[in-house]
């Protein structure tokens, strides 16, 4: 539901009755003329599809493995989840720390496993066929139905009761949409109160002397990038180095001692330059194993990437990273954890993400059901179609309310 004059926009959900009928549910949350969008994202038909797909093929896109011997020669193999033929097989199970991963050796003869150096995905292999892929694009993201309604009266939300750094974090996992809305171009937690003035001076003096941490994808890159805005830091590196390479932001004043850390998931990850070698790609394991702050702040995602392999993939890799969150919180008790949940985009790769968030939300809130008291989880997926934002890299001044909300459960 939305209301462009104000700014203003919310999510509903939608009840599956088993029988092949179906409710949308949505909270009038402020009076005017809103629009209310109903669509169907993705038929069951392009599910299928996908699921099919990657099912048996193990991986919805293809990735080569990068290999160079002692006498500098070079080949490509294909990587995968799966072991897809009986010989020539590299298994990297280990080196990604205990998660399924395998390489085929070049067709031509001279390579040894420990040759792999880099990884590329392959873009000339085409997923589906030109058929499949017009059927998908042709009748997913449709808008079903679009109504204008009338909300009238005087009533005011009611704020929530406590600050969000008050909260249980259990509460965060609790909630059923909508867990907040827009209004203004501003986006209001209907969790918890967020009293944190958005301005530096007020951030700053929070962060003072404190490390933000983050694993995952480019969308978790981007919010490095907003962080560094926000809080005036200075790069390790310069960003138009490859957009693989750990990435660290610091203070310019020692008196302030703020540093954020971005860094790349574990595989699959599917780059797409020459020099995404196979040390940038680690695990929450490795990365919170290393990490020696005593009070930092932990921001770890997984989604489009992992988007592309069986949800038993999903499951596996949530799991490894939920065991090492357990021991590091034993170890660092200070700590603050936070799950960046999925956002909702579309995009043109087959992936139904509508479908994945919601199994992959699933999974996660049974895996992590014991610890939920001790993890925040960020919905982003709210204020992505509370915003009708729809790329795979919200914009800046969303990115900047995902991370002030971010940071009322930390100031």
């Amino acid at each position: 539901m939305s209301e462009k004059g104000k700014g203003a926009g919310s999510a509903g959900y939608v009840v599956d009755h088993g029988n092949g009928t179906y409710i949308g549910v949505i909270k009038t949350l402020w009076s005017g003329s809103p629009n209310i969008k109903i669509s169907l994202s993705f038929p069951k038909e392009s599910i299928g599809l996908f699921v099919n797909y990657i099912y048996k093929n193990g991986m919805l896109r293809d990735m080569k493995g990068v290999f160079k011997n002692a006498r500098g020669e070079t080949g490509k193999g294909p990587c995968g989840i799966h072991t897809l033929q009986k010989h020539g097989i590299c298994d990297f199970t280990s080196m990604n720390y205990g998660m399924r991963w395998f390489c085929s050796f070049p067709d031509k003869p001279g390579f040894v496993c420990s040759d792999w150096y880099s990884i590329i995905g392959d873009t000339n292999v085409s997923t589906f066929t030109t058929t499949q892929r017009n059927f998908i694009s042709s009748t997913s993201n449709k808008i079903i139905k679009e109504i204008e309604v009338e909300v009238h009266g005087d009533k005011f939300i009611d704020h929530p009761e406590y600050l969000c750094r008050q909260i249980n974090p259990s509460v965060t996992w609790n909630i059923s949409s909508p867990v907040g809305y827009l209004y203004n171009e501003t986006w209001h937690n209907l969790l918890c109160q967020n009293n944190v003035e958005p301005s530096y001076n007020r951030y700053v003096s929070c962060l003072t002397n404190r490390e933000i941490y983050m694993v995952g994808d480019s969308t978790v890159r981007h919010w490095l990038m907003s962080l560094a805005e926000i809080l005036n830091l200075a790069y390790s590196i310069k960003l138009t180095l490859d957009p693989h390479y750990p990435i660290k932001a610091f203070s310019k004043s020692t008196r302030d001692n703020i540093t954020v850390t971005w860094a790349a998931h574990e595989f699959p990850f599917f780059a797409y330059t020459s020099n995404a070698t196979i040390n940038y790609f680690k695990p929450a394991r490795y990365h919170l194993n290393v990490l020696r702050s005593k009070n930092p702040i932990v921001v770890l995602h997984w989604y489009v990437h992992i988007g592309f392999v069986p949800l038993s993939v999903y499951e596996e890799h949530v799991m490894n990273a939920k065991d090492s969150i357990v021991e590091f919180l034993d170890r660092v008790p200070d700590a603050k954890i936070f799950i960046k949940g999925p956002h909702n985009l579309q995009h043109t790769d087959g992936v139904p993400y509508d479908f994945v968030r919601y199994l992959q939300d699933k999974i996660i809130f049974k895996i992590f059901d014991n610890i939920k008291h001790k993890i925040v989880y960020l919905n982003q997926w709210d204020i992505t179609v509370a915003s009708e934002s729809y790329e795979m890299h919200p914009s800046n001044s969303l990115r900047h309310q995902m991370i002030h909300e971010l940071l009322s459960y930390i100031c």
